[in-house]
């Protein structure tokens, strides 16, 4: 396994939670707070808006990189309101597909997602898919084992991200090991309910690779502390 996979991710994504002049502040304070962690690396999902301003404000931070909250499963071309990947090459390091509030407020489908990681991989944008138990078959079976080896997955169990509540560290450990096993036992990130609490302890299980915050890392100043404190 390579030295990337191996480093750890402390994944904030925003969603639409922050204006363009928010999310400014939100980089003021976070740059204020922010230490890197040596095996550490910091992505913040943001939408498009935003992109090129945050980029420009967290560029000098070491171990900072950013994701794109999705992007579009076709190319450039006649797409009315797609923001296709080759727009954001060089931009963002990574694009966070399949997120379950896609899957289930835009319907977005297996295909769909499957198409926007050929299309982030062509732009050497690194595919974060998220995935649940009750999706896990469906998707994997899209891509062949050289396909599954070029993405970084995700468990987002929907329960816990409706309820901001985390599953037990037994129950993340036993779906994160299922869910490896079907991916070429990669490593994978867990997001739903993690917080500051929470954060350090599941980032620290067997297989877990990385922690995704939605709720839990509104709050720039906290979610600096967060990254020092794991």
């Amino acid at each position: 396994m390579s030295e990337q996979q191996e480093e750890k991710i402390i994944l904030a994504n925003w969603k639409a939670n922050f204006s363009p002049s928010r999310a400014a502040q939100w980089c003021e304070e976070f740059s204020a707070a922010y230490q890197p962690v040596a095996g550490m690396e910091v992505v913040i999902a943001v939408p498009f808006l935003c992109m090129e301003e945050v980029g420009r404000r967290l560029n000098e931070l070491e171990g900072v990189s950013l994701a794109a909250q999705t992007v579009s499963p076709y190319p450039q071309g006649s797409y009315s309101g797609s923001t296709p990947a080759a727009w954001l090459r060089g931009l963002a390091k990574y694009a966070l597909l399949g997120h379950r509030e896609r899957r289930d407020y835009f319907h977005e489908t297996a295909q769909d997602v499957a198409k926007q990681v050929y299309e982030s991989l062509a732009e050497e944008l690194v595919p974060i898919v998220c995935v649940d138990q009750d999706n896990i078959n469906a998707q994997t079976a899209i891509f062949d084992t050289e396909d599954l080896l070029k993405i970084r997955w995700a468990y987002t169990p929907k329960d816990a991200e409706q309820l901001e509540r985390a599953h037990g560290n037994q129950s993340i450990e036993t779906a994160v090991s299922s869910i490896s096993k079907k991916v070429g036992h990669q490593p994978v990130l867990y997001g739903g309910g993690v917080n500051n609490s929470n954060g350090g302890q599941i980032l620290e299980l067997p297989g877990v690779q990385g922690i995704m915050l939605g709720r839990g890392c509104l709050d720039a100043a906290a979610f600096a502390k967060l990254v020092q404190s794991v």
